[in-house]
């Protein structure tokens, strides 16, 4: 079974959008649950959630990235795949990925050089990164459906994704696995957190 270079690249978006999701909810859980940012160092649970679902992210986004640039000076040079700023799948996807892009590197440099900063006076920087990360799941996954399906129809039907018909449930699903995966890891921080006090109060 034969697997489309643009459903590979949804693939990998996807993917990254789950990752990104299980970050985002260690760090919301931390952040602004606990008010204690300090946990995603202290907290071996959500330490290693945080850092390695986020690392697998970052290097996820970097790999759609490059598909991405690689498509833009494709179609911007020989229109292959087509320049189609007619269309608001396109130029929605398209144009909204520069601030995406924008966010992704402000917050990326922050969390490997500068993360004091990053806890103490740019939390909301982990939020906007999540409804980046967001805009850019959700509107690569409609650019690439709508183009397997007539009268544009540039890309076979996904072999791997789900079909067009449950479009819906695709684009649930990285937040629905990602988010049970963050609940996960927060559960197992809460109880170490329980065990933590138990043991001072001896």
């Amino acid at each position: 079974m034969k697997i489309n270079f643009a459903e590979l690249n949804t693939i990998i978006t996807f993917l990254g959008m789950l990752a990104a999701t299980v970050q985002g909810v260690t760090g919301f859980y931390a952040g602004y649950i606990k008010k204690r940012a300090v946990l995603l160092k202290t907290n071996s649970a959500l330490s290693q959630a945080h850092s390695t679902f986020g690392s697998m992210a970052t290097i996820l986004y970097l790999l759609g990235l490059f598909a991405g640039v690689n498509g833009l000076i494709g179609a911007l040079t020989v229109n292959q795949p087509p320049l189609e700023l007619q269309s608001p799948s396109f130029n929605i996807h398209t144009w909204g990925s520069f601030p995406v892009l924008a966010v992704w590197v402000w917050k990326t440099w922050l969390s490997y050089f500068n993360k004091r900063q990053l806890y103490a006076k740019r939390k909301w920087l982990g939020i906007a990164m999540f409804l980046a990360w967001s805009y850019n799941w959700i509107t690569a996954a409609i650019s690439y459906y709508v183009r397997t399906m007539p009268p544009n129809k540039q890309h076979p039907d996904p072999n791997f994704l789900f079909p067009y018909r449950l479009l819906g449930v695709q684009l649930a699903l990285p937040f629905a696995l990602g988010g049970l995966i963050g609940w996960l890891v927060c559960r197992r921080a809460a109880q170490q957190e329980l065990a933590a006090a138990a043991k001072r109060a001896k």
